[in-house]
């Protein structure tokens, strides 16, 4: 009895020390992200003075210098409110109040953090209003998530991943509720197949995004997607350039290499992502049968190997010019080249009762060939004066064209591994060209009363396709 009690109190001392560490540790999760820029340029701001202090303990005070790009970071801190103060040369104070870490949620974004020159006034305070990291009205799901700052490391591919009611399929196609939704960027639809598609959302980086919008009863314009809708929204981002550039790697022969290049003045903005993927798999299957009788028994070996090459080049441009406050024109282009080359090699073996090779024969299968895609998208928007109405016209292009190279080749060996003279071949040719162009436009109005709104618009699609198959 004496050494079940001591037993008992040392698993009771290891489950408290245990629960212990895990409390110490999420309260040093916390993580408060964000950018400095001018009130009037949106130019960055830097080499200011932050301090982040905890309102319930003042002792509590976190001090560092923003970059030269305007950014700051702080890590591991404890839950509670707590309040920011900036300071600059050249600079009103600022102070954020109400900034509440939590378990439900410790990471926060504070975006673009803008100062007022100084002037008689010694301080601006702001009270920050916490937006929802995800939002369900009009209709849809809303995933704020420029709000969150663990995303700004993350792709955006990593990203949706991470959503509900989101995941992908083992061939990467992304599925929204099981079924594959239409993808929209800055709300203009991406004529991808779902390699491309994935290869693009891996160069975007996280914190070029703003929010994701999940329609999964989709608006008029878009009422034949019976898969839903996703929609990507990104930021504007600061006055300058921004660049990043990615590079990933996996162990199975995969990589993908992306460049993010984006520049942003009062009038016109502008981004590019450069991607190129590529991929080398190999391997190999065997398999043993054996056939048995009464009178005998016979032996069915096969043995296989297979090498599949990919290249995934692909270039994306969006290009803004805001007219007015209210107006804007924008032009995407989507370009993207695809090279493969697949070749698969099996064996298959006869062998009878005493072991011996009767049967031999050998199949090979090869296929390569390349494909390109080019796309293109000219909108123009307006807004009403009433928050929500906009009009918007749409004119799109896309043309595309893929050829594959067919080869099969089998011959048959007899015991010895000799040619028989009986061989199977054939090759087959197929030319694939297609092209398209479509008018879309759309209107949306809300109606006062909350969770109404009016949604109409046009379609007018003109496809042609011409598929060639050569064989012999």
């Amino acid at each position: 009895m004496r050494y079940c009690l001591a037993l008992l109190l040392v698993l009771t001392l290891i489950q408290s020390t245990a629960q212990s560490d895990n409390t110490e540790l999420r309260k040093a999760l916390g993580i408060v992200t964000g950018v400095l820029v001018d009130g009037q340029t949106n130019k960055p701001v830097g080499f200011a003075t932050l301090a982040l202090i905890n309102r319930t303990d003042s002792l509590k005070r976190y001090q560092q210098v923003s970059d030269k790009n305007g950014s700051f970071e702080f890590l591991k801190l404890d839950m509670g409110y707590y309040k920011l103060r900036v300071q600059v040369m050249g600079y009103a104070t600022l102070e954020m109040d109400s900034i509440y870490l939590r378990a439900e949620r410790y990471d926060f974004n504070l975006g673009d953090i803008k100062l007022n020159t100084a002037s008689n006034q010694l301080m601006d305070v702001v009270v920050y209003s916490e937006k929802p990291l995800i939002e369900n009205k009009d209709g849809k799901i809303t995933y704020n998530v420029g709000e969150s700052a663990l995303n700004s490391s993350a792709s955006t591919a990593e990203i949706l991943k991470n959503m509900p009611l989101i995941n992908n399929d083992p061939n990467g196609r992304i599925l929204l509720k099981g079924k594959e939704p239409k993808i929209l960027i800055d709300d203009k639809p991406t004529e991808l197949t779902a390699q491309q598609l994935q290869d693009l959302l891996e160069s975007m980086p996280g914190s070029s995004i703003e929010k994701v919008e999940i329609m999964t009863n989709p608006p008029p314009q878009y009422a034949t997607e019976t898969g839903g809708v996703i929609n990507i929204v990104t930021k504007k981002g600061k006055i300058g350039w921004i660049g990043r550039v990615n590079l990933t790697a996996g162990t199975r022969g995969e990589a993908n290499l992306g460049l993010n290049l984006s520049y942003r003045n009062q009038k016109i903005s502008f981004t590019n992502t450069v991607n190129v993927g590529a991929s080398q798999f190999v391997g190999s299957s065997y398999s043993r049968r054996e056939n048995s009788y009464k009178d005998s028994s016979n032996r069915f070996h096969t043995d296989g190997s297979f090498e599949n090459k990919n290249l995934r080049p692909n270039w994306r441009t969006q290009l803004e010019y805001e007219l007015n406050k209210r107006q804007n024109l924008s032009f995407t282009y989507n370009g993207n080249l695809n090279f493969f080359d697949n070749n698969s090699r099996t064996r298959f073996t006869n062998i009878n009762r005493f072991g011996d090779i009767w049967r031999v024969s050998n199949r090979e299968n090869a296929s390569n060939g390349m494909g390109y895609g080019h796309g293109l998208n000219l909108t123009y928007t307006l807004r009403g004066k009433k928050a929500g109405e906009v009009l918007r016209l749409m004119a799109l292009a896309n043309a595309g064209k893929n050829d594959n190279d067919r080869d099969f080749f089998q011959q048959f060996l007899n015991g010895s591994l000799l040619p028989t003279g009986v061989d199977s071949t054939q090759s087959q040719f197929f030319n694939n060209i297609s092209n398209s162009w479509s008018f879309r436009l759309n209107y949306d109005r809300p109606f006062k009363k909350q969770g109404n709104s009016f949604s109409t618009g046009l379609t007018y699609t003109k496809s042609n396709f011409h598929n060639t198959l050569n064989t012999n």
